[in-house]
């Protein structure tokens, strides 16, 4: 049995800590689609904005497309609205910046009808100076590891879970249990999500935090990720995903290992400098340079530069509540319905039109003929085309006329 570790309040202390992270996923042994997605901040993010080191985690489900979109989206929208966030309360920040996210992928399922039902789970992780935040919804976890202790800092929300916390099944049967993979409570199914955050707590030097998908969790125990996560962070990270992939990896599989380690006012500053001419190279205009796993490199612990790019406008007291009806390619938007078996009437207007056509030529005079076609010039004022085209429209209504009473 491993100790739970409670994390304490944070306190002030001397020093700095640095954060290094390594993270990798991989799409299993069954799926053909990788619908997780993982995402860090840029250091230029946390030195010029003073909020910390962010790590995000999601799981995404729904259709072909729906998961990935949605996991990509919960990760991506949360970095960007948790540093555009003046806010120097870090949980608020947070807690924000998921709402947000969740609003947004709401409103695309709603939007889109190949992502309708779309949702996903995601576990953000803030470590600033030596305190801890979490924020979190689904069943995607973050455990601490610190000194031979291991505790799972999120709790799931998933139907098991909830039953083996309310005494109804135990952990040894919830692992097994049909209907261990049902949320909820998850991100994108509706227009507000309840997130779970957490208080400052405080961090350690040595303290490591592993971030995982159900992927892993479901076949790694927390034993195992206590053992692993003593050896380098890249070398857990590949170890973690190796063991589940060797357990038949029926899910897609990611895993973000973070260690924390204290760092002299020299280190710190060279970071600093680094991290602020990075930026002054990448900057364009409100576009940030963030850190994200390549998921289509599977088996390689990579990381990628991306942009991300701000949606100020977007209105997220006014998105959707309501399903947008879908419309068939062979449905016009004003379309009655038919009656059941009822087929529509098809009138073919062709052989009327070039009979029209035929009687106008004939009851039109020669003199009153149009002229051989030239370029369309417009006159202000004067002139006597007008006339014509009167008589031209005068003679075609007659015609027309003629034709229809004559087919009753």
């Amino acid at each position: 049995m491993t100790e739970q570790i409670e994390p304490t309040p944070a306190e002030p202390t001397s020093g700095a800590l640095v954060v290094r992270v390594a993270q990798l996923s991989d799409v299993g042994r069954v799926r053909s689609e990788n619908q997780d997605y993982s995402i860090l901040s840029a250091p230029a993010d946390e030195v010029d904005r003073n909020k910390g080191r962010l790590m995000v985690v999601a799981d995404g489900m729904g259709g072909h497309r729906g998961g990935a979109t949605a996991s990509r989206m919960a990760a991506t929208i949360t970095k960007d609205e948790y540093y555009r966030d003046s806010d120097t309360d870090v949980v608020a920040s947070l807690t924000r910046a998921l709402e947000r996210a969740n609003a947004r992928i709401f409103a695309e399922s709603q939007i889109n009808p190949e992502l309708r039902g779309m949702g996903t789970t995601c576990s953000a992780l803030v470590v600033r100076g030596r305190e801890g935040y979490f924020a979190h919804v689904g069943d995607s976890r973050i455990y601490l590891v610190r000194d031979e202790a291991i505790s799972q800092l999120t709790d799931d929300h998933s139907l098991v879970a909830s039953m083996v916390r309310e005494g109804l099944l135990t952990t040894q049967e919830a692992e097994v249990h049909p209907r261990r993979n049902v949320l909820q409570r998850s991100m994108g199914v509706g227009q507000a999500v309840e997130i779970d955050a957490s208080k400052p707590f405080e961090v350690r030097p040595g303290d490591t935090f592993v971030l995982c998908s159900d992927g892993l969790h479901g076949l790694v125990k927390s034993d195992e990720i206590l053992t692993i996560s003593k050896v380098g962070i890249e070398d857990a990270a590949r170890e973690l995903v190796r063991l589940a992939l060797e357990r038949g990896a029926p899910d897609n599989v990611t895993v973000v290992v973070a260690r924390a380690e204290e760092a002299s006012a020299e280190e710190i500053a060279a970071w600093e400098i680094a991290a602020r001419e990075e930026r002054a190279k990448s900057m364009d205009g409100q576009q940030l340079t963030t850190e994200e796993v390549d998921m289509r490199d599977a088996g390689e612990i990579t990381t990628q530069r991306m942009i991300a790019v701000s949606d100020d406008d977007f209105d997220y007291n006014d998105a959707p509540t309501e399903r947008i009806p879908v419309l068939h390619d062979d449905e016009a938007p004003d379309a009655t319905p038919q009656a059941a078996g009822e087929r529509p009437q098809v009138v073919d207007a062709a052989p009327r039109m070039e009979e029209a056509k035929t009687l106008v030529a004939d009851a039109t005079p020669p003199e009153a003929a149009p002229p051989a076609p030239k370029p369309v010039v417009v006159e202000e004022k004067g002139g006597n085309g007008w006339v014509i085209g009167i008589a031209l429209i005068v003679a075609i209504a007659v015609a027309v006329a003629y034709l229809l009473f004559s087919a009753k």
